[in-house]
């Protein structure tokens, strides 16, 4: 009896724990990118049935940058009429639910960036920092009214303030469009910077985590 009771107990204890809401198969978020004090505002489209994860990075007076990552393990990061560099990962895209078996750590107040409003979020921790960091290597904020994201933070201290998320809403095709200069020798013998590559193979820890040792630029 006593053995059924604390079985029980338990599982409502599990059950009271919140639970992250896992992403829409197709969405954009417009968000504002802060990297060493370094602000951009970055449209991120996710799109699951297409296999294609987009972000576009713009910053006043710069051409976009453009991280197109494919579920075919391919990410390809170039400027329109610039130049490319691409990197052969050999893992897909991380799948809508890749939070579900994130470390809960209670709730946190996050204040917006553009309007000082307050959001009361969920927070949640998951992966390992890479490098000489120490803690996790993402750490998710989820507003805990509208479910929806409202920042996520990297091991190094790279943020994300999501400022709009739109479900369903698509890139286009222009947008998904790879430039010629990406399928040339130089750019797939072309490594990315050395932040990218840890970036990719921390997603990439992500997105095996059910398989590998408990993990999103």
């Amino acid at each position: 009896m006593m053995r059924v009771c604390m079985t029980a107990a338990l599982a409502a204890v599990a059950a009271a724990i919140p639970q992250p809401s896992p992403w829409p198969p197709v969405f954009h978020a417009y968000m504002l990118k802060n990297r060493s004090g370094q602000l951009r505002h970055t449209d991120l489209f996710y799109d699951w049935p297409y296999g294609g994860n987009l972000h576009i990075d713009r910053s006043p007076g710069q051409a976009p940058f453009y991280d197109n990552e494919r579920q075919n393990g391919s990410t390809y990061y170039y400027t329109p009429n610039g130049t490319c560099k691409v990197i052969e990962m050999g893992v897909g895209l991380l799948p809508p639910n890749w939070l579900e078996d994130a470390h809960y750590g209670g709730k946190q107040a996050v204040v917006s960036p553009t309007d000082q409003s307050i959001r009361n979020c969920h927070v949640w921790t998951k992966g390992d920092a890479m490098g000489n960091y120490t803690g996790p290597f993402i750490t998710y904020f989820e507003d805990e009214v509208t479910k929806t994201p409202a920042r996520w933070v990297f091991f190094n201290g790279m943020s994300f303030d999501i400022l709009s998320w739109e479900p369903g809403k698509k890139a286009t095709p222009a947008q998904w469009q790879i430039p010629a200069s990406c399928f040339s020798s130089v750019a797939a013998e072309s490594p990315a910077q050395s932040s990218e590559v840890d970036y990719l193979h921390g997603a990439s820890r992500l997105q095996s985590s059910r398989s590998a040792t408990p993990l999103l630029m």
